[in-house]
């Protein structure tokens, strides 16, 4: 069965279940929120629309299949929630303050102020502002759609939301390596040393040819370092000391471990993260190390990186050509370099390929779906409880909250009401059908 066809198939059973929770709880509630109503509709054919007066006078059943009509629900308006602004669309940065994000006075961004309250004129531009429409706001909120669902609904379609939180996400990494065996690099790292001891015997020697070949000879090996996978601090340290490290050929107090991790997964391996090492031939014993250097290419075939990591070697029980398991526990960071980071749980996603959608509980039955930006899958422990999250990178706000199960079924009740996120199925966004219309070279 192809992906759409299943997308559509699995769209088609949740309307139904949506709407038949719809239907019960409406029915429950119709007497008292007949006034709420803004029209009635088919689950199965969102185009029906009746009215309040025509459902009342027994037009209660679909027309094209037979279904029970769903009840679709006024938006409620707040004279508190008026935006004006110039109109011009922008990127939501505010050039001219530090907050950066809306705030009781403005949404700021380029030429685009929305000023909430008195009218005035653009404090960029100086153009007279004007009331924006609804859309305008929701489309400077990165917000794609608006559903309003009665508490009695969302608790009999088993609605459940989280917070947004701010914690720290971490990555389990496990990988292979060996314990390194490894004279090229040995011998590397011979070969730079007699060109730095080549360089310093021509510093007083008037003939420029002869330092400038030495230099080049230094930087040369520098390089081949560098490609054979050690960090400029390494080098730079080696410079220093100008000795060789023999823990390459031989046990030493402490040993170098290759492992190797592949590219999708590069992002989480950094310099300084610690890793914990273990050995078939060693059970119960396990090694603590950091790693020191990652290798610069990409290997073509595996499309692997491997990486070095400095281990403490007591006893000498590590022998290099040893096989050895690698833990990783690596720490995510945010955009600049900060450990707790705004998150959500992984299920609070509905990813369309093209965007991610979370629907947002705005409180009194109104559900916001909004486009965000987020990181990487990880994990965190919450109440001593390992879950799956992903980190925001834009567009939620701490203690917002969040639906984390029937999402889909909230989606899915959107495209009903007319104004869908088209999270899956459906009629495609502008973005998604041009994605879709891009042509395909065929033979």
């Amino acid at each position: 069965m192809g992906i759409k066809k299943l997308f559509g198939t699995t769209l088609l059973i949740a309307l139904i279940i949506f709407s038949g929770a719809l239907y019960f709880a409406g029915s429950a509630a119709n007497a008292e929120n007949e006034e709420d109503v803004d029209y009635y509709t088919c689950g199965m054919h969102p185009s029906v629309r009746v009215s309040p007066e025509e459902y009342n006078k027994g037009s209660k059943s679909c027309p094209i299949c037979n279904m029970n009509l769903t009840a679709v629900y006024k938006e409620e308006s707040s004279d508190s929630e008026i935006f004006y602004g110039c109109g011009v669309d922008s990127d939501g940065k505010c050039p001219h303050c530090d907050l950066g994000q809306p705030d009781a006075d403005c949404i700021c961004g380029g030429h685009t102020f929305t000023i909430k309250g008195e009218k005035i004129n653009c404090p960029v531009c100086h153009k007279p502002l004007r009331k924006l429409k609804q859309e305008e706001i929701d489309r400077l909120n990165n917000v794609v759609s608006r559903v309003k669902i009665k508490t009695s609904q969302a608790r009999l379609a088993g609605v459940k939301t989280e917070p947004v939180i701010e914690t720290k996400l971490y990555k389990k990494i496990r990988t292979t390596g060996k314990v390194a065996y490894d004279p090229d690099l040995a011998i590397a790292q011979e070969e730079f040393i007699s060109a730095l001891k080549s360089l310093d015997k021509t510093e007083e020697n008037e003939m420029m040819g002869i330092r400038e070949r030495a230099l080049n000879l230094a930087d040369s090996s520098r390089k081949k370092l560098k490609l054979l996978g050690l960090s400029g601090e390494q080098i730079d340290e080696l410079e220093q000391e100008r000795r060789v490290d023999s823990s390459l050929i031989l046990p030493e107090d402490k040993m170098w471990i290759y492992g190797i991790v592949y590219e999708y997964e590069l992002g989480w391996v950094k310099v300084g993260e610690e890793v914990d090492v273990t050995v078939s031939s060693l059970p119960g014993e396990k090694f603590k190390g950091i790693i020191s250097s990652i290798n610069p290419v990409v290997d073509p075939k595996t499309r692997s990186v491997r990486f070095r990591a400095e281990v403490d070697n007591p006893g000498l029980r590590l022998k290099p050509e040893m096989y050895v398991d690698i833990i990783i526990m690596s720490v995510y960071k945010g955009p600049t370099g900060e450990d707790n980071v705004l998150a959500i749980p992984k299920s609070a996603v509905l990813d369309t390929g093209v965007r991610k959608i979370v629907w947002v509980d705005k409180g009194d039955g109104e559900y916001e779906g909004r486009v965000v930006d987020i990181g990487p899958e990880a994990v965190s422990v919450t109440d001593k409880e390992i879950s799956k999250f992903y980190p925001v990178l834009k567009g939620l706000s701490k203690d917002e909250n969040v639906v984390t199960k029937a999402n889909f079924l909230i989606d899915s009740q959107s495209q009903i009401s007319g104004v869908a996120s088209s999270a899956y199925s459906g009629a495609l966004s502008a973005e998604e059908e041009k994605e879709k219309q891009v042509p395909v070279h065929q033979h």
